[in-house]
């Protein structure tokens, strides 16, 4: 492929991706708001933590948001009751957070909706090729998170 279709491939890749962010923003806030989450990004927090307890920073790694406004979006769901804080035992500078039972049954709720499954959005995609898909992806953050680190 010369220089100038890879460069309009990427270009169509870059732009399909933002449309399929919107349409899932879209979705996305519907879902939130039907079990009292106020934005997606408290969805991928509480999914996040419904593998264990993180520290805010390694919350904002996994879900891409910067220090500050992972703060204010932990104190927000610490205020509906969704997660709670504590010092990490070790290190008492390190903020751990930690979802509760509220912030459980929301995940729950929000995973009964199904809006992802086989049946509906990746109906069309084996397994292959959703594996592939996401491995992709991943790639992608990941050179994307490295370009953010060069001078």
């Amino acid at each position: 492929m010369d220089k100038d279709k890879d460069d309009q491939l990427h270009g169509n890749i870059v732009v399909n991706i933002f449309r399929c962010s919107n349409l899932l923003e879209r979705i996305g806030r519907k879902l939130v708001c039907e079990v009292g989450l106020t934005s997606v990004h408290q969805w991928f927090i509480l999914s996040s933590l419904a593998e264990g307890d993180l520290s805010l920073k390694q919350l904002g790694q996994n879900t891409q948001v910067t220090k500050q406004n992972m703060t204010g979006m932990i104190d927000r769901l610490k205020q509906h009751q969704y997660v709670t804080t504590y010092e990490a035992p070790d290190d008492r500078r390190v903020t751990l957070v930690r979802i509760t039972d509220k912030g459980q049954e929301a995940l729950v709720r929000l995973e009964q909706f199904d809006i992802f499954g086989t049946q509906t959005n990746f109906k069309h995609l084996c397994t292959d090729d959703l594996s592939s898909f996401n491995r992709c992806l991943l790639q992608l953050i990941r050179n994307m998170n490295e370009g953010q680190h060069r001078p």
